[in-house]
């Protein structure tokens, strides 16, 4: 049995100026069975033809789009999130069923309101894409700050952001979903700051990276999620 690794930092929250950014950073490390995993069941439409009238996504590799795609469905439809997605997964992964973690996000999908649909930005598009290149060049180093040290929030700042954002880094396989649901799940981040970031109501906007690392054939994800201009 070949067991797979995902590693998952967040930085939780990153509240621009005029308010102090957050500076947390949590890492959870997810053991998989090495097993294909298939949705059972048809893409929305009307959620796909919706995002297709936007450039961004249209211009956007196919895992790309995948992560911008589950993104928004988890928000805009949690209930049909946890039933056709998240417990199949779960149940092609045994070990990840009956913990905390996957009890309250069960309850958390079942409990949740609908949150605002993100658009696809090129603005955050362009600033996880750039910080994408530079774990990349880093040997696939990853962390919230850039490699010569610039901070989230300044790195938000540089890329004209300045509102709030949040980012939700992951690596691992080339399945969108999957390191979705693992975001989600958050399994040994005592603050679910993953989680939190994909449920904050305020967020409107997404920019999504997402590229091959040189080792081990692993993707990099970068998710920057934010407040309207």
């Amino acid at each position: 049995m070949f067991l797979l690794r995902f590693l998952l930092p967040v930085f939780f929250l990153a509240v621009l100026a005029p308010c102090p950014s957050a500076t947390a950073q949590s890492v959870s490390s997810v053991t998989l069975i090495d097993q294909p995993f298939f949705f059972p069941g048809n893409k929305n439409k009307s959620l796909l033809h919706t995002l297709e009238t936007y450039p961004v996504y249209k211009k956007a590799s196919r895992l790309e789009q995948d992560l911008i795609y589950w993104t928004n469905y988890s928000r805009l439809f949690p209930t049909h999130f946890r039933d056709s997605a998240l417990i199949p997964f779960l149940k092609s992964q045994p070990g990840l069923q009956n913990n905390n973690y996957t009890i309250s996000l069960i309850r958390s999908l079942d409990q949740n309101q609908i949150l605002p649909f993100l658009v696809p930005d090129a603005q955050f598009t362009r600033v996880a894409a750039n910080h994408a290149a530079d774990i990349y060049q880093n040997k696939g180093r990853i962390s919230h700050h850039s490699s010569d040290g610039t901070s989230f929030a300044n790195r938000m700042r540089k890329g004209g952001i300045t509102q709030c954002a949040s980012e939700n880094i992951s690596s691992g396989k080339d399945d969108a979903l999957v390191a979705l649901i693992l975001l989600y799940l958050d399994i040994g981040v005592p603050d679910l700051g993953h989680r939190k970031n994909l449920f904050n109501p305020v967020y409107t906007q997404i920019g999504v990276s997402v590229i091959r690392l040189a080792e081990g054939g692993q993707y990099l994800m970068v998710q920057d999620l934010g407040c309207s201009k």
